[in-house]
């Protein structure tokens, strides 16, 4: 491989590291927040108030009483206009005529004001029961609104909830997603001139050499086939010199070109 192709190999390779490093922390960020609406959502829904709404229902009907106000009209007018009668009479209260006047009289007030006092007795009846009625009909008015209103709460919480179960579920596949675009990122890099000679990602490591500048040189496999699959060839990052290691997506690797030992799949 030529100076100028390993080049635009670790280029691109970086660049796409780069770019998917960068989704995957946008991705976990927002699959966190996904994950924190889901939570609150779950527990509102939780939450929803499923109580009986006739719980606390009366019935106005059983309020109504028999109306006295009739009758106390009645027996008060009747008394007035018994003494009105007397009182005028008194003086003649020995003659058997004028006495069975007054009776006549006393008994013709009782007649209008029993009728006086049955006629307010039914209105007053009449308004009573129009009331309890009326309350009663706001009662089951309010009830039925309640109730809808309910259950456009309980569609709604369970619209949401689903909005965020889906958003959270894109979220986990856009982490998914970027992970193996940042692992590909770092097995493109690992076959151009700059390879990822990290410790931790090998395994199998045997000393089969040393360059001219002194440079151990390992046989290794990766411990992860899409770092590369095979047995490679190359040095550890921790032994080579400062000035040709660089990070990767939070491990070492080595520029080759600034050592001289040959990175290779053997």
């Amino acid at each position: 491989m030529s100076f100028a192709v390993a080049a635009i190999g670790v280029g691109v390779g970086v660049a796409k590291l780069f770019g998917a490093s960068k989704r995957k922390k946008a991705a976990k960020k927002a699959a966190k927040k996904a994950a924190k609406e889901l939570a609150a959502k779950k527990k509102q829904y939780e939450n929803l108030d499923t109580s009986n709404l006739a719980a606390n229902m009366e019935n106005k009907m059983e309020d109504l009483t028999i109306n006295q106000k009739g009758m106390d009209v009645q027996s008060n007018k009747a008394a007035a206009s018994r003494a009105n009668i007397m009182d005028s009479m008194n003086a003649a209260a020995g003659g058997s005529g004028i006495a069975a006047l007054a009776q006549t009289m006393a008994n013709q007030g009782s007649d209008d004001a029993a009728k006086s006092g049955a006629m307010i007795g039914d209105q007053e009846a009449a308004n009573q029961a129009k009331t309890a009625q009326g309350a009663q009909d706001v009662q089951t008015a309010k009830m039925a609104g309640a109730k809808d209103a309910r259950g456009l709460k309980y569609k709604k919480t369970n619209k949401l909830m689903g909005m965020a179960a889906g958003a959270k579920s894109a979220a986990d596949a856009n982490v998914a997603q970027a992970g193996k675009d940042q692992m590909n990122a770092i097995g493109g890099i690992a076959t151009s001139a700059i390879g990822l000679s990290d410790r931790n990602l090998k395994k199998n490591i045997t000393k089969v050499g040393q360059s001219n500048s002194g440079l151990n040189i390992y046989s290794f496999e990766y411990k992860n086939p899409v770092h590369g699959k095979g047995l490679f060839q190359g040095v550890m990052a921790d032994e080579a010199p400062d000035e040709a290691v660089v990070s990767i997506g939070g491990y070492n690797a080595v520029n080759y070109d600034m050592i001289d030992v040959e990175f290779k799949n053997i």
